[in-house]
């Protein structure tokens, strides 16, 4: 892997003090010191790979931490991560020589760290759950082993290749995910960038070139807005920092991929961050930005108010910059900048002790999420499936009636809101209203949609939301009810199928042939599992065909097929100009004067809306002893009602009969047949 940036480092136990000191001046020193001549000594006569002594490996790690701003706690439990596994020491001796917490912290790390059975892809999913299952005890489990991660990408040129792809992909699969769920971007950023170098290194070095080959462009025109934007601050009397955001090799990349555009079309390769004191001053600068360029539309987030689920919190815009440039601009306070680097690590910045409530977490929809479920019960497959998703999920947010506002994955249905706002809600849910218009359940969400759930007491889960529900939460709570409930289901659907195979056997069309047409069907066999018979020849298959839905009273044709048997058309049917290149297998066909027979047809009423409209419809229908099989209702603007009926009917002249009584119903404006597949559900 040569090439590429990373050099094994020369740094030792006084590098890794030094930062601590100048970070957090009352650290407790002492403990470092300590667990670093444990860990040495444990790791004694060790090498790694790279043929450098193993404690630096563990001191890496620690490093990485101290510029986090971790406690000294998790510092020291990053020096020991590696002594249960690997050496002789115990659990107990860490408890007895250090703390419980350091020791619960190193035990949590090497469970992670300890599966190395069965398949790769067995052992990557319970290295998933094993991580998540730890951090819900102690989440600095995890960033310990985001930092053991990272150290182990920046030594991977010394991994054979095959290793190396295995790593990388992971990496991107599950460590850089979750590192940016938590908002350690920092760690995020670059785990990301070594990875994509690892798999895709042509992409890696054409982003690199490119940029490199305008740093000198692009640096000037970030310096030229720093002024500009600093100079009318100053004139105002705000106290800011601005400076140029560097963006990933990898975020770009995933951005050109997921877009569609060039590297030139991507806005915030040109971005700069705004700092400030008070967060009153955000909005202040935010207008003043405004007031200097062109906001574009749509390109305006508030972070601030609706902080991300990792607490990320900023205020995003992006404008007409110098030059007609795409110029994306962040705004935020020094506090919030602490967290968008550091994420959930900022919470132990200078706090000794480790005393950290899970409330000063409990926002993070990963963890709360985790702390929902029984990960313990779930299977390995199952864990994946459901949990794995949400380790990419970019977020909308919307609101209930009342104005509490939900955070949900892009892709979000009702459904998902359902689950969001309690698990009975969910498994009760049988419709919802989006900004106060009815919708399916399996409507896409979008940011500032008012949702309301629709609940009964008998609605249930169906297997078919797992089909397109997106949140993980959501998806366990259905699969869940479904296996407490799926012997229930299993009878269920054997009694459908059985009402079904009933229907098939007995169901007849009242048509005949004339007897100068029968010598055209003698060589037409009946084997056919599709299709109904005709009376007086049992042996020979008709089927009515779905293209215009022939009722009695409709003029008809016959159409002989090839081997599946008699398809019956209406003789106004666009679908017989194809079919006249073979003339000779058409054939006549006569209704029967049978009316025991009910023939589905699809109905369409436009009317404007009103109380009781859909009411008044079906009480018309239900007074000529029409059947309703299915109805839907929907309005198509503001006051446009279109609503839909699938009806059993016994002939035209009933079908008319129908249609001439809902025409003369209040505010109705058009009454029509629509010639498309009936599908009976």
């Amino acid at each position: 892997m040569t090439g590429f940036e990373f050099k094994i480092r020369k740094r030792d136990i006084d590098t890794l003090i030094e930062i601590i000191l100048r970070e957090n001046p009352d650290a407790d020193i002492a403990m470092v010191k300590k667990a670093y001549d444990v860990a040495a000594k444990a790791h004694e006569g060790q090498v790694r790979l790279s043929g450098e002594p193993y404690i630096i490996h563990p001191l890496e790690v620690a490093i990485t931490l101290a510029m986090l701003r971790l406690d000294t706690i998790t510092i020291s439990a990053a020096l020991l991560h590696d002594v249960i596994e690997d050496t002789q020491y115990s659990f107990e001796f860490i408890k007895n020589e250090f703390s419980e917490d350091v020791a619960m912290l190193v035990e949590g790390v090497t469970k992670i760290s300890s599966i190395k059975s069965r398949s790769r892809s067995y052992a990557q999913a319970e290295t998933l759950r094993k991580m998540l299952l730890a951090t819900i005890k102690d989440i600095r489990v995890i960033i310990i082993k985001l930092a053991d991660k990272l150290h182990n990408m920046r030594t991977i040129m010394f991994q054979p290749e095959h290793k190396q792809i295995r790593i990388a992909k992971e990496t991107l699969d599950i460590y850089a995910p979750i590192a940016r769920r938590l908002g350690i971007s920092r760690v995020a950023a670059e785990l990301e960038d070594i990875a994509f170098y690892v798999l895709n290194r042509e992409d890696y070095e054409y982003i690199k070139n490119s940029l490199a080959q305008r740093q000198n462009e692009i640096e000037n025109y970030i310096e030229n807005v720093r002024q500009i934007i600093t100079k009318k601050l100053q004139e105002l009397k705000i106290e800011v920092e601005v400076k140029g955001r560097a963006k990933g090799y990898y975020s770009i990349y995933r951005k050109m991929a997921m877009s569609g555009k060039s590297l030139e079309e991507i806005f915030d390769v040109r971005g700069v961050r705004i700092i400030t004191r008070d967060l009153k001053d955000c909005y202040a600068i935010l207008g003043i930005v405004h007031s200097i360029w062109s906001p574009i539309e749509g390109r305006f987030k508030d972070y601030i108010a609706v902080p991300k689920s990792n607490m990320y919190q900023s205020l995003h815009t992006t404008v007409i910059g110098p030059e007609g440039f795409p110029l994306e601009i962040q705004i935020r306070t020094r506090e919030m900048d602490v967290v968008a680097e550091m994420g959930i690590a900022a919470h132990w910045a200078y706090k000794e002790g480790g005393k950290i409530a899970k409330a000063d977490y409990k926002n993070l929809s990963i963890i709360d999420s985790l702390s929902d479920m029984n990960l313990d019960s779930m299977n390995t497959r199952d864990f994946v499936s459901t949990f794995k998703l949400d380790l990419y999920e970019d977020e909308i947010f919307v609101f209930t009636p009342k104005g509490m506002i939900v955070k949900l994955p892009k892709g979000a249905t009702p459904v998902d809101f359902a689950y969001a706002i309690h698990t009975e809600v969910g498994n009760t849910c049988v419709g919802a209203k989006v900004n106060n218009k009815m919708v399916p359940l399996k409507t896409k969400l979008k940011s500032g949609d008012i949702v309301e759930i629709i609940t009964s007491k008998n609605g249930k889960p169906s297997e078919s939301w797992l089909k397109f529900v997106k949140s993980a939460s959501a998806r366990y709570r259905i699969r869940n009810w479904l296996r407490k409930h799926n012997e229930d289901i299993n009878k269920q659907d054997d009694e459908l199928k059985k009402k079904e195979e009933k229907k098939k056997e007995i169901k007849k069309a009242s048509v005949k042939i004339p007897e100068d047409e029968q010598l055209k069907i003698k060589n037409i066999s009946g084997n056919g599992k599709v299709g109904v018979s005709i009376e007086g020849n049992s042996n020979v298959l008709i089927k009515l065909a779905q293209c215009c839905q022939p009722i009695p009273g409709d003029e008809v044709i016959g159409f002989i097929t090839r081997g599946r048997g008699i398809t019956i058309h209406k003789k106004s049917c666009p679908s017989l100009e194809r079919l006249k290149i073979e003339s000779e297998r058409f054939i006549n066909i006569i209704w029967d004067k049978d009316d025991s027979n009910k023939y589905p047809v699809k109905l369409a009423v436009e009317a404007i809306d009103r109380p009781n409209l859909l009411k008044d419809i079906t009480d018309e229908i239900s007074l000529v002893r029409c059947n309703i099989i299915k109805a839907e209702a929907q309005l198509e603007s503001r006051d446009k009602a279109v609503l839909r009926f699938i009806l059993e009917v016994k002939n035209n002249d009933h079908l008319f009969d129908i249609m001439k009584r809902i025409k003369k119903l209040k505010n109705v404006t058009n009454v029509y047949k629509i010639n498309e597949k009936v599908v009976l559900k």
